[in-house]
């Protein structure tokens, strides 16, 4: 753990990475990503976010291993999992980026407790994931692949712009 957030290298193998990859890029069309204001669904706002997303509900081996491994975490903190969402396949390209959000408000997602992130790639530049922790002091995220992020979904967080390359 780093910072109030749970880290778990190798996760997955780079070839899982690669084959979650591959199945998202051929079966998703993906699509601008909105940014949620309000409780209302607002067009892409350039100026908060700018990538591509699909969403997928079953990823075979990743939902089990997954929610074994949050099963895991939670109950050390005293936390029952419920359930996963579908997985937010996330294409951010060259001057792309997420600025500063959380996932999870007193009015949006408020049940939401964990956000995950799951590096599938690392043939970028830029691209950094930061979290803010409960103290407000930033931690950047190392960009190696299958590397599994646990953190609250109220922390802060933000992708930096993609310079070159794709981060998936």
């Amino acid at each position: 753990m780093i910072g109030n957030i749970d880290v778990f290298e190798d996760f997955l193998s780079p070839e899982e990475c690669d084959f979650i990859l591959n199945k998202c890029k051929e079966e998703l069309t993906l699509s601008d990503a909105k940014v949620y204001v309000n409780n209302s669904n607002t067009s892409s706002n350039k100026t908060t976010r700018k990538s591509s997303i699909g969403w997928i509900s079953d990823l075979g081996f990743l939902n089990e291993r997954l929610t074994n491994k949050l099963k895991e975490t939670f109950a050390i903190n005293g936390m029952e999992v419920t359930g996963l969402g579908d997985y937010q396949f996330t294409e951010y390209k060259e001057s792309e980026y997420f600025d500063w959000h959380t996932d999870s408000t007193d009015t949006i997602y408020r049940d939401r407790f964990a956000s995950i992130v799951i590096q599938l790639n690392n043939k970028y530049t830029g691209g950094i994931l930061e979290i803010k922790n409960l103290k407000g002091e930033l931690v950047p995220i190392e960009n190696k692949i299958g590397t599994l992020y646990i953190f609250n979904s109220r922390l802060l967080h933000r992708v930096t712009p993609i310079i070159t390359g794709a981060r998936y």
